[in-house]
């Protein structure tokens, strides 16, 4: 899978970028402030389509209004992928009235396991909305590395794991990537960006 996001053409320190992000379970990712830039300049992000939990295609661009919770994981994952979900969920509570116009999406980096059906269950047992995407090998490849993240299958037939990068991609309104946080982020710091970016242009 990593020779996939490799092989697709990108500058040197971009790839650097991609490399830093988390692979794997304890790496700390460094916060992003309040105040973001817009990343899409700099090569990060972008509209892309993948297939829903529900079956059906799924597109980002659809999604403009709201700002974006975005991260990779598998429904198998034993600890980050969980414990993202709950902080997310967690900033999204104190965002009061506005937590309606925040969308979350899971891109499975597992689509071998990761049909729409299982990923469907899996979403359902949060407490808040969570759309999962899943797709061909290369499509998720693609997305991927769009946002500069990695992921790597680790054997261990038949209960393999994935490393993956545990980063939490925050997209604004308009569809532009604005911060990557640490999965381990305090709730109240996603909810400050995200009111950031939801009152922006009010």
């Amino acid at each position: 899978m990593l020779n996939m996001l490799l092989a697709i053409r990108t500058p040197v320190w971009l790839l650097a970028v991609a490399l830093a992000l988390t692979m794997g379970a304890c790496q700390r990712e460094p916060s992003q402030p309040a105040e973001m830039p817009n990343l899409d300049p700099l090569g990060f992000g972008g509209d892309f389509s993948l297939t829903g939990h529900d079956g059906q295609p799924f597109r980002l661009q659809d999604l403009r209004g709201s700002a974006v919770l975005l991260f990779f994981g598998y429904t198998s994952c034993p600890d980050m992928c969980p414990l993202t979900m709950s902080r997310i969920a967690t900033a999204r509570d104190q965002l009061g009235a506005q937590a309606s116009r925040v969308a979350t999406l899971f891109v499975s980096v597992d689509p071998n396991r990761d049909t729409p059906a299982v990923l469907k269950e899996y979403v359902a047992s949060f407490a808040m909305p969570v759309t999962g995407l899943t797709g061909a090998d290369e499509d998720i490849a693609k997305v991927a590395a769009a946002y500069h993240a990695a992921y790597q299958l680790v054997p261990a037939s038949p209960h393999y794991q994935m490393n993956h990068t545990t980063a939490i991609f925050l997209i604004d309104p308009q569809g532009r990537l604005r911060g990557r946080f640490a999965y381990n982020e305090p709730p109240e710091t996603l909810a400050a960006a995200l009111r950031v970016l939801l009152n922006e242009g009010a």
